[in-house]
């Protein structure tokens, strides 16, 4: 017998997802009972947390029918952590009820999917795995807290049903309930990162992490995010105490690893950022983004050659990476080698056509090379992208007047 009543009120799937796109609706209902132990506010957080966990999972229909899913080969548990980084599943009214055997709270939740930008979305969601890992492990642990409300709520029953309570399993509810208040934060939080997966809010996002690992102390990913947005202020050496705690809590996270050196390399402290990478890739040996940043810091050190062999290997695992392959160009750049920068640089561009600095780039190694007439029409389209660094230069060059 089920814990949570739940009932489906609306679920609006009416066309496949198409390229023109719409606005699709999913509309959904949690009936949860409460007494005993459980206090109406301890019901109303479970109420709202499975109501948002099953919206969510009905929502995750569009995601699932998208090509770019079924070309990653995306499995059921990601498909839901994708939903909850790309959606938002709003409350939509609460309201008590109570007939002649219960008291009880209706909770109805709403997800909005606006199906001609859900295709994008979920592409470089798929594309930064730290990010998504992060959603996929907040949500198992959302899984594990709402299984350990399903016992409790089977004991208050029975307990109920003998007109007994204890103080034992009020005291379970409450911190049941306290641990998926915490994941509502989690939740808050990361709404606030936008497609481009950047935090908009980053002073925002520390208050709502900070009340997230107030409740939860143990909140590995709630202290991974918060170290985020420090970086993203700019704070890299708060960002880092927030890593160590994450790897104190959890020794073999191999993402807390490829923060921290990042926050390192941020920091100029770059033989520091290569151990964190060398830690992040032998817990994840096909980690492509530890490889690009380890021959970042490579290449900071004056040591091109092993730099480019991380951006390889990078890119060996990665094919469709844009960003090792415009640092491999960089890199050869800095070596002198002006022919293979420049392939390095067209591959990037291939990959992302609006890629400014590779065209910046690639238009000096062209100019570098006495070619004029390529050097200028890079630096013709550098300009149009971003900036004119390179149409400058070859101003003052007296190339492209």
């Amino acid at each position: 017998m089920k814990t949570i009543l739940a009932t489906l009120l609306t679920v609006l799937l009416l066309l496949p997802v198409s390229a023109v796109g719409e606005i699709q609706t999913v509309t959904h209902t949690v009936k949860q009972p409460f007494g005993g132990s459980q206090s109406p506010d301890d019901a109303r957080i479970a109420a709202v947390a499975k109501a948002k966990r099953e919206a969510l999972e009905m929502a995750g229909t569009y995601i699932e029918s998208l090509t770019v899913v079924k070309n990653y080969q995306v499995d059921k548990d990601e498909i839901l952590a994708l939903a909850a980084g790309v959606l938002k599943a709003e409350v939509v009214s609460q309201e008590n009820y109570h007939t002649k055997d219960a008291f009880g709270i209706d909770v109805v939740v709403k997800v909005v999917v606006d199906t001609s930008v859900l295709d994008e979305r979920v592409k470089k969601l798929l594309q930064d795995k730290t990010h998504l890992t992060q959603i996929k492990d907040t949500q198992k642990r959302e899984k594990e807290l709402l299984l350990r409300v399903a016992k409790l709520e089977e004991e208050n029953r029975k307990l109920t049903a003998k007109k007994q309570s204890t103080q034992k399993l009020k005291k379970e509810f409450q911190q049941a309930s306290q641990g998926l208040t915490a994941l509502d934060w989690f939740y808050k939080a990361i709404a606030l990162w936008n497609e481009e997966l950047e935090i908009t809010d980053p002073i925002k996002a520390i208050e709502y992490f900070n009340n997230a690992i107030k409740l939860q102390p143990d909140f590995v990913e709630a202290y991974i995010g918060r170290g985020c947005a420090y970086s993203d202020l700019g704070q890299h050496q708060r960002a880092i105490e927030d890593y160590n705690e994450a790897i104190r809590l959890r020794p073999d996270f191999a993402d807390a690893y490829g923060n921290r050196g990042l926050a390192y390399y941020s920091l100029g402290q770059q033989q520091r950022a290569i151990e964190d990478y060398n830690q992040v890739i032998r817990l994840k040996p096909d980690y492509a983004m530890a490889y690009n940043g380890r021959g970042l810091a490579y290449s900071d050190l004056g040591d091109q050659q092993r730099a480019i062999e991380g951006y390889a290997e990078a890119i060996r695992l990665k094919p469709d990476f844009a960003g090792a392959y415009y640092n491999k160009g960089l890199a050869y750049d800095r070596l002198g080698q002006y022919q293979q920068a420049i392939e390095g640089y067209t591959e990037a561009i291939r990959l992302k056509p609006d890629f400014a600095k590779a065209y910046n780039n690639r238009g000096i190694a062209y100019l570098i090379q006495g070619n004029k007439y390529l050097g200028c029409l890079d630096a013709q389209k550098a300009c149009s992208l971003e900036n004119c660094k390179v149409l400058e230069i070859a101003k003052r060059k007296g190339d492209c007047l």
